[in-house]
């Protein structure tokens, strides 16, 4: 009984626990397929090394945001995709209507939690 009024209790905590680890994990992968694909040999030849170097810096600067920012709000991982995303996504645009070795499943969608397969990239759960 007491176990079934603390669970219940806890419940709305652990789904926003859970959607905070989703985002997160979300913004971990974009950012892991990101540079994946910007330094991608099939690519090289393709994108403007100002342009690589501007997704490179912005990728950089996303992932010393996330290691210093592990407990951040869902929210704050939203934004900072989407900040992303924002620098991203018109270099990969000007790339011939998608290259091959970019991620599949289209780049606005690919930090949705899901359709998570393991070999997207790195999963990290922190769930306290």
């Amino acid at each position: 009984e007491r176990l079934v009024q603390e669970a219940e209790r806890y419940k709305a905590e652990d789904e926003a626990n859970r959607a905070r680890v989703e985002a997160k994990n979300g913004l971990e992968n974009y950012v892991f397929q990101i540079k994946n694909s910007i330094n991608d040999e099939k690519l090289a030849d393709k994108v403007s090394a100002e342009d690589k170097a501007k997704v490179l810096d912005a990728v950089n600067t996303t992932t010393q945001w996330l290691d210093s920012n592990q407990q951040a709000e869902k929210e704050e991982f939203e934004e900072k995709q989407k900040a992303l995303e924002a620098i991203v996504l018109p270099v990969l645009q000007n790339l011939s209507g998608g290259a091959e070795g970019m991620p599949s499943g289209g780049m606005p969608g690919a930090g949705a939690p899901a359709g998570g397969d393991a070999d997207e990239g790195p999963k990290i759960e922190e769930i306290d």
